[in-house]
């Protein structure tokens, strides 16, 4: 089985959305869709896995009463968080900052000992960053 991830922001900031998460996190786009002439989606790949970015279809925000899926109204207004597990914590979050996210959790150690911060994306999507953790076996001598 493969688990699929789709991340919907404004239909007019897909192409922004893309860029942020190429900027922040080294994304590098695999395919773009369009629909009626118009760019709808855009495939990214980072490290070994795909998601995709798509822009909300507007008919669905005049008809709320079909259901989403829509883009977060404010940051957070979301029902989950995007994982991403980094070889350097306080690199990828200055990376993230500077292509445009926000601070939601600042670095800080969590209840497994592991360096973790949560950022808030351009598009209000959340992030938690955890930082990889080098396995050292000892060697009896």
């Amino acid at each position: 089985m493969d688990l699929g991830l789709t991340l919907f922001v404004e239909l007019e900031r897909l192409r922004d959305a893309a860029d942020f998460y190429r900027a922040a996190f080294g994304a590098e786009q695999v395919a773009t869709h369009n629909e009626d002439g118009r760019l709808s989606a855009v495939e990214m790949r980072l490290g070994g896995s795909t998601f995709n970015v798509c822009g909300a279809n507007p008919k669905r925000e005049q008809e709320p009463q079909r259901g989403g899926p829509f883009f977060p109204k404010a940051a957070g207004a979301v029902n989950a968080i995007v994982n991403l597990t980094v070889p350097d914590l306080d690199a990828a979050v200055r990376s993230a900052i500077a292509a445009g996210a926000t601070v939601r959790n600042g670095i800080e150690t969590d209840t497994a000992g592991r360096r973790v911060a949560a950022l808030f994306d351009p598009d209000g999507h959340i992030w938690g960053l955890v930082e990889r953790q080098t396995v050292t076996t000892a060697i009896a001598a």
